[in-house]
């Protein structure tokens, strides 16, 4: 009776699963024609998008996601599409165009596009070789590439989600090494130390520092932040000054985060001067390289890392600066045994005598378990466009935020915050012979009206508590032309809103 009913079961599904249509001549058909059908809607949205934004609100868009019933009758293709493109596409920011300026958003090479479709399809899981095989080898030739182009000669690592969870993984080991190696403390048996372990860095590196150390239980406050000079670079006296003074008040410094490219300013840390005092007192340097590891591409400005083979780990964001889809980041060691103190073995997945047996399993360093092969993307593009190519790309995108700095700075209505360093560049809406106004108010809404015109798009921040204005130019296809067309933007809605009475003091 059971086999009965699970047979009458079984005839009565449809099977749709991707493997079939290497099987059968309809379903090889039907999946070519698909994919031809969601290519022809990307298509679409990179030739007939004009501005980046449509410049919606989510008061607009929320009643069209009202209406959909997850659960109703399944749709032709052709008319899920359609919708899609009516809740998505037509909405979605184009990183692609010249008039996105805004956040850390490359456009992508043709390479990384091929290397998603082959990931999507094969979905290979990188934690295991029983399960990736020559992905895992392909992952860990990338590793290899990355740490010796820092300059590590024993290095290894893995690919990550992103810059933040590299930055973890850093932060985890700092702590790590330090408690098993300075207070015999072991914390997968004993659990955190009583001691109070303290890391230092940047006031402008990135968040995820502060964050990983609140998700490790050090606490946010276990993060000391270090002033910076004029440039927006760590003083190295003052991060020598703050180790003194945390061991004198009885701390453990376990280790410093060098910033490669500050969200905000570009800014690069003294990493040579920051990993002599590191060694000196014996404790991890980190070098968070997100945004300046494309610098290892360049042929002109790569000595602008130097000494970032004296840290003892790296965070790279493929996905940032070698045009890649997201997501594709790395997080690479010097020293290829501190890996270890993350690894964990199951019977049913990476026992331990896989190790010994030579098999490359990559959740034995890695925080994630299921993990995509993000590194094919890189690997195809390495391949077919070679690393001279992508750093003629990134070289581009570093005169062309020179070119933007040197108009921004000659504009009579902006005043530039921060020299060139690499593509970021702070600034704001500001007329020397006006007087009355709320500059800090009203930099605020120039940028939200010209994110919801959506005939370009810029970052904002804030520096020492007043709002500012961001480019962030990682599209080598951009001109001289497209800084002068947003600045002329800007400015139009600057004086438009200056007429009104909100932002005159009183």
């Amino acid at each position: 009776m059971f086999d009965t009913a699970t047979e009458q079961t079984q005839k009565s599904v449809k099977l749709d699963l991707s493997f079939l249509f290497s099987q059968d001549p309809e379903s090889r058909l039907r999946y070519i024609q698909d994919i031809g059908k969601a290519t022809d809607r990307v298509l679409g949205f990179l030739k007939d998008r004009t501005k980046p934004f449509s410049g919606v609100q989510p008061h607009d868009l929320k009643p069209l996601f009202e209406k959909i019933n997850l659960n109703d009758e399944p749709q032709p293709l052709e008319e899920v599409l359609d919708e899609l493109k009516h809740l998505y596409l037509d909405h979605a920011v184009a990183f692609h165009l010249p008039k996105y300026i805004a956040h850390l958003n490359c456009p992508v090479v043709v390479p990384s596009l091929v290397g998603e479709q082959i990931i999507a399809a094969i979905n290979s899981s990188l934690d295991t070789w029983d399960q990736s095989a020559g992905g895992t080898l392909i992952e860990q030739k990338l590793v290899d590439w990355t740490a010796n182009e820092i300059g590590f000669d024993n290095g290894d690592g893995v690919f990550t989600s992103g810059g933040t969870q590299s930055n973890l993984m850093a932060a985890l080991l700092m702590r790590d090494a330090y408690t098993y190696k300075n207070l015999n403390h072991d914390i997968d048996e004993e659990g955190l130390p009583k001691e109070k372990l303290k890391i230092f860095c940047s006031e402008h590196s990135h968040f995820s520092t502060k964050k990983s150390a609140a998700i490790l239980g050090l606490g946010q406050n276990a993060v000391i932040s270090i002033p910076t000079d004029e440039n927006f670079k760590m003083k190295v006296d003052e991060l020598e000054s703050a180790i003194l003074q945390s061991l004198i008040r009885g701390e453990f410094p376990i280790g410093v985060v060098a910033t490669a490219g500050t969200t905000d300013y570009g800014s690069i840390d003294p990493i040579h001067q920051i990993a002599d005092i590191a060694s000196r007192y014996q404790i991890w340097l980190h070098v968070d390289a997100a945004i300046g590891g494309g610098l290892l591409l360049s042929s002109e400005y790569k000595y602008l890392l130097d000494g970032i083979k004296k840290s003892d780990s790296v965070t790279i964001d493929y996905h940032k600066t070698f045009f890649q889809t997201v997501s594709c980041s790395a997080f690479v060691v010097k020293d290829s045994n501190v890996l270890s103190l993350i690894s964990h073995h199951a019977d049913y997945l990476n026992p331990k005598d896989q190790k010994k047996e030579g098999y490359p399993n990559q959740v034995d360093k890695s925080l994630q378990t299921t993990k995509r092969f993000d590194a094919l993307k890189l690997w195809l593009t390495l391949r077919n466009m070679g690393k001279e190519q992508l750093g003629a790309y990134y070289d581009k995108t570093i005169e062309l935020t020179k070119e933007a700095a040197k108009l921004i700075d000659a504009h009579t209505s902006f005043k530039l915050l921060n020299p060139p360093s690499l593509n970021c560049l702070v600034f704001r809406f500001e007329k020397d012979n006006s007087v009355g106004i709320d500059w800090n108010h009203l930099n605020k809404d120039i940028r939200k009206a010209l994110f919801y015109n959506g005939e370009a798009m810029v970052a904002a921040t804030k520096y020492k508590g007043d709002n500012y204005l961001k480019f962030t130019i990682l599209n080598p296809s951009m001109t001289p032309k497209d800084f002068e067309e947003i600045l002329s933007l800007l400015e139009g809605l600057g004086y438009e809103l200056m007429n009104k009475l909100e932002y005159k003091i009183n």
